[in-house]
């Protein structure tokens, strides 16, 4: 290759990668502006929440009266026992999904039963089946259970999660097998394989199904609403949805600093666990 053609090549290279930053930027901006905005109005008064939002000026995002008004008014309405029915309700699920999850995978991966291929076909055709499927046979079992408004409405339904199953499958697949023989001739359980020597160095995957399942509790809507509208199950989401129904009135600061914790925290507590979870989904997730 000619030093013209080698330079032309790493111009292109260059410019490839020019264009995909830019393009990327400008993503994270659309991305990005909307949650300042919203963030920015959750200190201001509800007057001038909207003063330079429409028409829209780059004054939106410094408040012109920082104000926590929003905040000590949504905490006055019982906000913060939504964020603890929800903290409470997430812990529950993620202990006692990553449980099922795990022990579901590890009979999938390393246990030899009948029905076995069959049966984890079920489990991945259980999590492409769109979740509004399911939602009347789902209802109707739990309300022939007895279970509504209790927490076991919510918790139950959400503890066997195709999505875990099958990523702990996969990474329980690829531990080496001298791992697992080694205990398995000194005279160890299957249990307690799984439990000393299986668990310890499946950290990345316990962690991503902890995100997965406390994700998945804490952004749910519909559910809680449905099996539990009572007010004193009431999650994170209903209650953002529910500010300034009952006066009838456009409470925006409210609205803003509900919707600004029901965002920040969650990103908050997973934020220290984000290199874990990505090991996890491209180091199991995506195996064969």
């Amino acid at each position: 290759m000619t030093w013209d053609a080698a330079t032309r090549a790493r111009l292109r290279k260059a410019g490839r990668a020019i264009i995909l930053y830019a393009l990327l930027i400008g993503l994270a901006i659309v991305v990005i502006l909307p949650i300042s905005w919203i963030l920015a109005s959750s200190f201001t008064t509800r007057e001038t929440v909207w003063k330079n939002a429409l028409p829209f000026s780059w004054r939106a995002f410094f408040p012109e009266e920082f104000t926590l008004d929003g905040y000590r008014a949504i905490f006055e309405k019982d906000f913060g026992a939504a964020l603890l029915n929800t903290f409470f309700l997430g812990a529950v699920t993620v202990i006692l999904g990553i449980a099922v999850g795990a022990m579901s995978g590890f009979a999938f991966a390393r246990l030899k039963f009948r029905w076995k291929n069959f049966l984890f076909a079920l489990v991945v055709f259980s999590f492409m089946i769109p979740g509004d499927l399911t939602i009347i046979p789902s209802f109707v079992l739990v309300r022939d259970l007895g279970w509504l408004n209790t927490w076991q409405g919510l918790i139950v339904p959400g503890l066997a999660n195709g999505i875990v199953i099958f990523l702990f499958r996969q990474f329980f697949a690829e531990i080496p097998q001298d791992l697992i023989d080694a205990p398995r001739v000194d005279g160890a359980t299957w249990l307690q394989v799984f439990i000393r020597i299986i668990l310890p160095v499946s950290k990345p995957a316990l962690i991503s199904a902890g995100v997965i399942l406390f994700l998945g509790q804490w952004n749910n809507f519909f559910w809680p609403l449905l099996v539990a509208p009572v007010p004193e199950l009431r999650v994170v989401q209903v209650a953002v949805s529910i500010i300034g129904i009952e006066q009838n009135v456009n409470l925006w600061e409210q609205m803003f600093a509900s919707s600004t914790l029901a965002m920040l925290v969650p990103v908050l507590l997973i934020l220290p666990f984000q290199r874990y979870y990505v090991g996890g989904i491209l180091g199991s997730g995506l195996k064969g």
